[in-house]
């Protein structure tokens, strides 16, 4: 018997499980209701039920296994009150869609009360606190899940939608408390102070035009005014610096990059990456041909290049520019869709050369995706030691593993998975082109990490053979399964030792 048949084996042990069933009962039944209420989901064979889990298992593991702030504690209670809600969304979900339409607030109730408790019992915050922060932060959730599912038709999967939201609104309101309660941990580091009171101050200017173009009518979005937009925008993210940074932000902000010769080599490399992206967006938009997968892999090695060396080099830098760069792609994405005359027919062409079959809905997903899977570990990995690792997992899932799979799948692959398109051999080099990278980082002296070649076995493994049979969007959940592998099996080294 050979592998591949011994894996096929196991795979399909676990589809005939009883807990594999119920969950699959579930699925057909929901999909079913969607139908019925004509709700279009983006055509995936699965809803992706169980992505609901990944985010609070996360923080969770993080909470009990390191002394994390109390920021980070606030954040994993309200992640298990959005679990409890997701989970039951699904049941209310299998019977009827009206839990879409109607304003049921049982399970808002229910959720916010087990975060309630959390917080009070293991946090020692007030209960009126506790009671307030966490329904405000579930009624939320609700109501944002709820609009991504029903206005946004064939871009998420229930179980990315579930993903997408618990992001949104976990980092909206860990930024809200850490502004305005909660101090995020230890204050003396001011480095990340300070590239906190960047980021947010970028990504906020970016939220005013975004939302400036959201309420213009049609006539009024054009070129001129949407410089005029960024003009009184420049001028608000210049006294939220004065105020954060200081009176000389800009000369801070400048000498923070150039007076370090390693932050500005760095920046000329991510310059330099950058400027191959935009050549090459531009090649393909002039020779107006449909990019194959093997063209926009070559975007997912840039994107990894520049985590790849911030992560190992300069992680406060890097933090920077991934927050920074996260503003740049959510403006852009939204003046594709805001029809802003000049601006975007341009945007417009380069997606429709780039896109991928999977971005079928209202958004450009994939790419999104792609940056934030490669930046997510930068937020949700704690600080201690070893971490530098887990920092890596959207690059070595993403831009190593997932790249080369595609690459060496599409030339030698010739046995496929059963129920796919994805072959063995590009899961198999996949899985050995992410333990190859750990080793050759261990061998240049690159990374010090205890265990790290027996974490990265696992991690590979168990993120090659995600990749091969998941029907949900790779650049979303990868990274995910990458960050709870490094963990259980650190939990694991630990417990032996």
């Amino acid at each position: 018997m050979t592998i591949k048949s011994k894996l096929d084996e196991i795979y399909y042990s676990v589809i005939d499980s009883k807990f594999y069933r119920l969950i699959n009962d579930f699925d057909k039944h929901i999909s079913r209701n969607l139908r019925n209420d004509l709700i279009e989901m983006r055509p995936a064979s699965t809803n992706g039920l169980w992505c609901c889990l990944l985010l609070p298992t996360i923080l969770l593991l993080y909470s009990i296994q390191y002394k994390v702030s109390l920021l980070y504690n606030l954040g994993t209670c309200i992640a298990i009150g959005y679990l409890f809600y997701c989970l039951l969304f699904i049941v209310f979900m299998s019977v009827s869609c009206l839990v879409l339409k109607e304003n049921f607030y049982g399970g808002c109730w229910a959720s916010g009360t087990v975060s309630t408790l959390l917080m009070y019992t293991f946090l020692d915050q007030g209960l009126m606190f506790s009671f307030i922060y966490s329904m405000t932060a579930v009624l939320m959730f609700n109501e944002l899940l709820k609009l991504t599912l029903t206005r946004f038709p064939k871009t998420f999967t229930i179980g990315e939608a579930m993903v997408v939201v618990q992001s949104i609104m976990l980092f909206l309101i860990m930024t809200f408390t850490r502004l305005y309660y909660y101090d995020s941990g230890d204050r003396s580091d001011k480095e990340m102070d300070f590239v906190f009171n960047v980021v947010m101050t970028v990504l906020s200017s970016v939220g005013i035009i975004v939302t400036a173009l959201i309420l213009m009518e049609d006539e009024q979005r054009t070129l001129q005014t949407l410089c005029y937009v960024t003009s009184v925008t420049g001028v608000y993210a210049l006294v939220m610096l004065h105020g954060f940074v200081g009176i000389d932000c800009l000369i801070t902000i400048t000498s923070y990059i150039v007076l370090n010769i390693t932050r500005l080599q760095l920046f000329f490399f991510w310059a330099s990456l950058a400027g191959l992206a935009a050549l090459a967006i531009m090649k393909r938009m002039q020779l107006a041909v449909k990019a194959n997968t093997a063209t926009r892999k070559v975007f997912h090695i840039l994107a990894s290049a520049v985590f790849l060396s911030g992560i190992i080099i300069d992680i406060h830098f890097m933090t920077l520019a991934a927050g920074c760069g996260l503003g740049v792609i959510i403006l852009v994405e939204a003046l594709r869709k805001a029809d802003v005359q000049h601006v975007t027919p341009v945007l417009e062409e380069a997606f429709k050369i780039y896109s991928d079959k999977q971005d079928t809905g209202y958004f450009a997903m994939t790419p999104i995706y792609l940056y934030v899977g490669l930046a997510c570990p930068l937020v949700l990995v704690p600080v201690h030691k070893g971490y530098e690792l887990e920092l890596l997992s959207g690059v070595l899932s993403l831009g190593i593993g997932d790249t080369a799979a595609s690459w060496f799948g599409s030339k030698y692959g010739f046995n496929k998975w059963s129920g796919g398109v994805k072959t063995f051999e590009g899961t198999i080099f996949n899985i050995l082109s992410q333990i190859m990278t750990v080793y050759l980082l261990e061998l240049f002296g690159l990374l010090y990490v205890d265990n790290a070649l027996l974490r990265i076995i696992i991690a590979a493994i168990i993120t090659g053979l995600v990749e091969a049979r998941t029907k949900q969007i790779d650049n979303l959940i990868l990274p995910l399964f990458s960050i709870i592998s490094f963990q259980m099996v650190n939990i694991i080294c630990v417990l032996v030792q």
